[in-house]
């Protein structure tokens, strides 16, 4: 199977959390860096909106102790593939999760094709 080159804005990770059925999951896949905070991913498993998962570095230059990092998504669709693609938002620790849902409600997103255009 051919990997696709990663653009400098795309990276390794291994992404863990509770699919849409309720099961644990850690698949490794490519996410795609977008505006701001956001990232994009494309997983085997399906999401729900909503759902927290967790996105770990597997670059060379990160730290073999390297810590997941939670995020939430915001929008999540199946492509053609029948692969979920889910856009994702970095929860931020410090802020109360109401606020958190109130933000990601008015911040307009559309799902059409990858951030950087690479395919994964």
């Amino acid at each position: 199977m051919e990997v696709p080159a990663l653009s400098t804005s795309s990276y390794r990770v291994e992404v863990s959390g509770w699919d849409a059925f309720e099961n644990f999951f850690v698949e490794k896949t490519i996410v795609d860096w977008c505006q701001g905070e956001q990232r994009e991913v494309r997983l085997c498993n399906a999401l729900r909106e909503g759902s927290v998962v967790f996105i770990r570095l597997l670059q060379p230059f990160a730290r073999p102790d390297s810590f997941p990092i939670a995020y939430k998504a915001l929008v999540v669709k199946k492509d053609a593939r029948g692969m979920t693609r889910a856009r994702l938002a970095r929860l931020d620790p410090c802020v109360p999760r109401k606020d958190a849902d109130r933000a990601a409600k008015h911040a307009p997103l559309v799902l059409h094709e990858p951030c950087t255009g690479v395919p994964l």
